[in-house]
This record gives structure tokens, sequence and C-alpha cells, in this order.
């Protein structure tokens, strides 16, 4: 049309009626690319500059081309005979279209055609405005769609949007697995009817949450929709959702975190009351503490179980400790070689554990609806058994705990077993197996405060074995050693638990009766006669008779003698026995 009106302006021709004219403006004047087409062949008749900034191409490159095949990339969906059609037929279409332009660069068209009356041949007007931004924006748009949308349904995590008014309008496919609902079915729930009564705490903090522009993070208590309530964790925060203000909650069933997190705390709770009863057991002043320390720590660590140790005393297994529920009517001494875990356990030096019953027939035990247990070495000390009514109880971090425990038992016990042999050693004579002369020197103070207190004397017997040296000359050293024995045993087992018997020195022996009267001093006298005389009956060390001088003193509290010279008294009047004894005359020491 360009075209056209400046050949007819350079011959001037009349001028072009107003109504042209005024078609003429408007086209040029178009923000959109506008051509006007011959409708049966597609050709440009005329183009605005519009389309010249649109297309790259200028006036006289448009003319002529066609615009339904040699501009666009690709056929409108409804086909470019089916635009001519409807065209022809008088009614206009619109469609969109991707196109290049003389540099090769793709846009898209939104393409308005409608028919036009000019002349005798049908032409058509076709208005094109570009609209790739608006197609790439829509493009971002589906994607991010896409994007969202994808995530939205593979996270492992429920996703629930909730409105203004706490109901759900949107859930992706795991709320559904979550909650127990099927697919739709949770559109339209009240928050009030997945949250439990005790974490739900009105609207009125769904609309807070929706109106702030802050995130939240808490646990809480969700049910399913048959009621089942779990734990979970949930992360929430504004959402635009359908362009209006909306609550994203993303849940997470932390059932199996929680589990682990308990787990770890009464593994915690369990390592410090380890060390808590290493701490006792050190502190532990006798193998009794030790065994009930350590079936105490046992049931708390191991919780809800029987315990019982069991210690070795020569070729029998006695339980010592047991903890509460364990009934004594078990037998509490048992020999060695009869079968039993504790004796499997003995000899093989290594922890016994079991699931079931069924797999320790030699078990012997007063619970007879046990299930499993664990019976673990005490290195030389004995044995620790642990049952439970429950099958398969303990886990390899029990058996470890415990036999952690039974290392630090084991310790203890040896440390005070060893601290008995010491104090055992310093105050006991090593060959007759009584009190010495040290032990003597340390606690007759503390008997003679006591015997003040209560006013009570004290008989002291000095003891000497006659005819000694004799002995040790014609025989030797070691029947001597041997005779020594014999009397120490013999004196103790005259005396009462309460008295001391002491090797004073070489072959002379002294007894301290405590609360003692004249008489009690005299029978005791009589009875370690009478124990000799029955030994001399069946002596096999000598051939003559062992006799024993006894010479008794008394300490009376009133009197407050010193200790020295009622010893001495005492050892006088023993001596007094022995010239008796032998005629008058000393016999050789």
């Amino acid at each position: 049309m360009r075209e056209e009106t400046a050949n007819r302006e350079g011959s001037e021709q009349p001028s072009a009626p107003p109504r042209e004219v005024q078609f003429q403006h408007l086209f040029e004047s178009m923000a959109d690319a506008a051509y006007l087409v011959e409708t049966g062949s597609g050709r440009i008749l005329a183009c605005n500059a519009a389309a010249e900034r649109q297309t790259g191409y200028t006036n006289a490159e448009l003319i002529g081309k066609d615009l339904g095949k040699d501009l666009p990339v690709q056929d409108p969906d409804i086909g470019t005979a089916a635009v001519i059609e409807s065209i022809s037929a008088g009614g206009s279409v619109r469609f969109v279209q991707q196109k290049r332009r003389k540099n090769g660069t793709l846009y898209w068209d939104e393409v308005f055609v409608v028919p036009f009356q000019m002349g005798p041949e049908p032409v058509h007007i076709s208005i094109n405005r570009d609209i790739t931004d608006r197609v790439d924006r829509e493009s971002a748009v589906r994607e991010s769609e896409t994007r969202y949308r994808s995530i939205f349904e593979s996270t492992t995590d429920a996703v629930l949007i909730f409105n203004r008014d706490a109901v759900i309008v949107e859930a992706n496919p795991n709320a559904y697995r979550m909650y127990g609902y099927a697919p739709g079915g949770l559109i339209g729930v009240s928050a009030s009817e997945v949250i439990h009564a005790d974490y739900f705490h009105g609207f009125s903090n769904f609309r807070t949450a929706i109106d702030n522009s802050g995130h939240f993070r808490a646990r809480s208590v969700n049910l399913r929709k048959d009621g089942t309530p779990f734990d979970i964790e949930v992360h929430g925060g504004r959402f635009v959702f359908e362009g209006a203000p909306h609550l994203l909650a993303i849940i997470r069933d932390i059932r199996d975190q929680l589990a682990a997190e308990r787990s770890l705390e009464t593994a915690r709770l369990k390592v410090e009351r380890l060390h808590e009863a290493a701490t006792q057991l050190v502190e532990a002043e006798t193998e009794d503490d030790v065994y009930q320390v350590a079936v105490e720590s046992a049931r708390e660590i191991l919780q809800f179980t029987y315990c019982t140790l069991i210690a070795i005393e020569g070729n029998n297994f006695v339980i010592k400790a047991a903890s509460d529920g364990v009934p004594f009517e078990a037998e509490s001494i048992v020999p060695i070689n009869e079968k039993s875990v504790a004796a499997n356990t003995f000899r093989s030096g290594e922890t016994i554990v079991f699931g079931t019953q069924s797999e320790v027939p030699d078990a012997r035990s007063a619970l007879e609806d046990f299930q499993s247990g664990i019976s673990a070495p005490i290195e030389s000390v004995g044995i620790f058994q642990v049952l439970s009514r429950e099958p398969n109880a303990f886990t390899e971090e029990d058996v470890r705990l415990l036999e952690l425990l039974l290392r630090h038992t084991a310790q203890a016990a040896q440390r005070i077993r060893l601290q008995e042999t010491l104090i055992m050693q310093a105050n006991h004579d090593s060959l007759t197996g009584v009190y010495n002369r040290r032990y003597f020197n340390q606690v007759i103070e503390q008997e003679l405060a006591r015997s003040k207190r209560y006013e009570h004397e004290i008989c002291f017997l000095m003891i000497d074995v006659d005819r000694f040296k004799e002995i040790n000359d014609r025989f030797g050293h070691q029947t001597g050693d041997a005779v020594l024995k014999s009397v120490a045993g013999l004196l103790r087992d005259a005396v009462r638990e309460s008295d001391v018997v002491v090797r004073y020195g070489g072959d002379e022996f002294l007894i301290t009766l405590t609360e003692a009267t004249s008489k009690c001093a005299e029978a005791i006298t009589e009875r370690i006669n009478a124990a000799v005389s029955k030994r001399n009956e069946s002596n096999v060390l000598i051939p003559f008779p062992v006799t024993l001088a006894i010479g008794s003193a008394y300490w009376n509290p009133v009197d407050d003698t010193p200790i020295e010279a009622v010893l001495s008294e005492a050892d006088a009047r023993m001596y007094t026995a022995k010239r008796r004894q032998n005629g008058g005359q000393p016999s050789a020491q």
C-alpha cells in the first residue's frame, strides 16, 4: 500500500478519498506489525513500518512474500488452509505462531486475521503482535510450576497447604500415605482433625503464621485418619497459593528419629551409671559391698532384669548377691562340676548369651519362666548371671556394658582380697595363723578402753610349750613348727570367738579373754588341757606327750594396773606352773 501511494503521488493523481487516507494513516501508525495480504495466494501486498521492525526485512523485501509460508517456523495449529477458508467465508481468525526474523532469531507472534474489502480480489489484514516476552514469562511460569509440582509430588515428607481458616487445600501424595487418607481425602479437612488436641491451639495461630512472613519449626503429635497418634516435626511458613496467602507445612514423621534419640539417651544414662558404679566399686570396703554394687548397677544398666552374682569358693558356686525378685529358694551352693550355664561359663571363660530358654538346656534357674539371659565370668571371682522373661532381651551393647562392669567388679574384689591378705600377713603369725604380737599391741588399748567403759575384767593366759627346745633339738625344726601349728589350732578352737589368740614369741602364746571372770578363765584352761590330752592320744609327731604351762592374770578396770605388770604376773605364774609340772625344775626351753 505504501508503494502504491508513492506511485500515485508521483503521477499527480487526484487525492485519495478520505476513508482510504484514514485507513492508510491507521495502518501505518499501528504499533503491531500489519500486513495487507492477498487471500488466495497469501502474498503480502503491503506492510507497515512495525512489520519491518518486527521481521528485520525492508518493505521491499516483505512485499510479495507468502506470509503463511515464508516467515513462520511452523504452520499454526489450525492450519493455513483452515485460516484461508475461514477468511474467505467472511470470518476472523486468531492464533499464535512462531516466526523467524531476517537475522535468524525466533519470535512469537499473536496473529489476528480479518477479511478486508479492497477491490475485486479477496484480501485480508493480518495484525501480528510480538508476544515473545509474554511467551517466555509463561514458559518460565510453567517451568517453575513443573519444578514445584515435581518437588511437591516427589518429596518424602508430607506437604500440606492450609488456608487462613486452617483448612487443607492441597496435599502431596506422601501426605495421603502418612495420614492414611485416600487420594483427595485430605482436601477440606481442618487442621484440628490432623493435629492432636494437646498440640492444637486454634486457628489464630494459623492466621498469624500466614500473615507474618517468618517461618517456624516445631515438634508436635499428629493424628492419622483412624485416630492413631504419631510424632512429627513441622516446618511452616507463609506461602502464596493461587494468588492468596496460605500456610505451607512440611511435615516429617520423626518416630524413628525419636526412637534413635531415646536410644542414645538410654545409652548415655547407662554409661553414666557404669561410671558411677566404677566409682562405688573403688570406694567399696568389703567384698559384700562390691557384690551388692555390681548387682544393683547391672539392674539399672540392663533394666527390668534379674541379676545374680555367684562367687567361687573352693569347688562350689555360692550365691553372694541377687537383685529384688530373685527367689532365694534356689540352691545357694552348687558344686562346680554339676551341669549348668554357670559351670559352662566358668570352664570356657567366655560370656554366654542366649535369646530363648531352649538354647541353654543345662540352665538351672528358680525363674521357671525366664527366656533370655547373659552368663558372664568375673575373672577368677565368679560368675554373673542376668535373666529376663522377655525373649532376645539383651543387645550387644548390653553385653559390652555388663562385661565392662564386671571388669571393675573383679578389680574391686581382687583389691579387697589383696588388702585383706596384706592385713592378714601384717597382723597374723605366718607359721601358726594366729595373731602376732604387733596386732596385740595395736588392739590392747582399745580392749582396755572398752573394759573400762563396761567395767569388765580382762584375763590374760600366758602359755608355753613344755620341752620345746628338746623337740627342736631331737626331731628338728620342722617337727617343732608342726607342734606349734597344732598347739595354735587347739588354742583357737578352745576359746570364744571374741577372744584373741596371739603367738607372743618363740613357743609362747598369749590369750586375751575379754569380759572374763575367774570361772570363765578356769573353764577355758581346763578346755585347753583336755584338748591337749586328747591330741596326745593320737600324737604321731613325737614319742612323748606335749604339755602346756599356763599362767593367768587379770586386769581390773578399777585398779587400772599397767598392762605390762599384768602380763608379767601371767608370765611368772606360767613359769611357776612349768616348774611344778617338771618336779620343781625348769625344763629346757
